[in-house]
């Protein structure tokens, strides 16, 4: 059993790195024979790899087409070698080795595409929660509000993105031809949820996108409703800041009130 396990730990040495431990314990006579079946596994690995890159970033390959694709994810497999036993979580680094790599650091779009790709995926996995449905909030008593909290719903994820990646996502999905790239002066934030065991998405606006973030900062109401004098005058904070939370609670993103005690 030593024996065996000492040859399967050569062997996965050999297919992450190329460690030629394992020569010796193959069969065959010359070391081209056994060099060429050693990398039907190493190849087969790697190709396995390529191909879930290529099912979690659907749109990115469809962008880049399927040799600058395949370029990409050849790259990112010899930089990020996998660390999971769960193959699901092994291009969670795209979007960051994207902006990080020059020649891909110079299209923005590309690590936007990949963040906002991830985001979709990352809410359909999410653990499953009811939302707080609009006749608990209706039932907050009046002197707990300024306090009241929000814990947000699992699948919930807010970023803002500087290019137009949404729009080029759009335009795939509906098998148009993509926009051509664009850079914005100021990021547009996005909200992402699931709803019905779908992603959803939306654009959101200065004041609910600052709101937002707020509320996932564990920001109280009354908090929430100081800060949104930044755009609205104080008498209309409240009103506005309940109205937001209805559109929230509305979609679901909200998963449990935090009444303090």
């Amino acid at each position: 059993m030593k024996q065996l396990a000492t040859t399967e730990a050569h062997f996965q040495d050999y297919v992450l790195t190329g460690n030629p431990a394992i020569d010796g314990e193959i069969d065959g006579d010359g070391a081209e024979f056994r060099n060429a079946r050693l990398a039907i596994y190493r190849d087969a690995y790697r190709l396995r790899l390529i191909e879930v890159l290529g099912n979690d970033y659907d749109v990115l390959h469809a962008y880049l087409g399927d040799d600058s694709f395949d370029a990409l994810a050849a790259e990112y497999v010899a930089a990020h070698p996998s660390t999971f036993r769960n193959v699901r979580w092994f291009g969670g680094r795209m979007a960051d080795f994207l902006d990080a790599t020059p020649r891909y650091a110079n299209h923005p779009e590309l690590g936007e595409l990949a963040r906002f790709e991830w985001s979709l995926g990352m809410a359909f996995d999410s653990p499953d929660e009811d939302p707080v449905q609009f006749a608990e909030v209706a039932g907050v008593p009046p002197e707990a509000w300024a306090d009241l909290r929000f814990r947000p719903h699992p699948s919930l994820r807010r970023m803002g993105l500087h290019t137009n990646a949404v729009a080029i996502w759009k335009a795939i999905g509906d098998e148009a031809d993509p926009p051509a790239a664009e850079t914005f002066t100021a990021p547009v934030a996005w909200a992402i949820w699931r709803k019905q065991h779908s992603p959803f998405f939306r654009s959101l606006e200065e004041d609910e996108a600052w709101a937002l973030g707020a509320l996932l900062a564990q920001a109280s109401f009354g908090e929430i409703c100081a800060g949104l004098c930044e755009w609205v005058a104080e008498d209309a904070a409240p009103a506005r800041a309940a109205g937001l939370l209805r559109g929230w609670v509305e979609e679901g993103w909200i998963a449990e009130l935090l009444i303090a005690a």
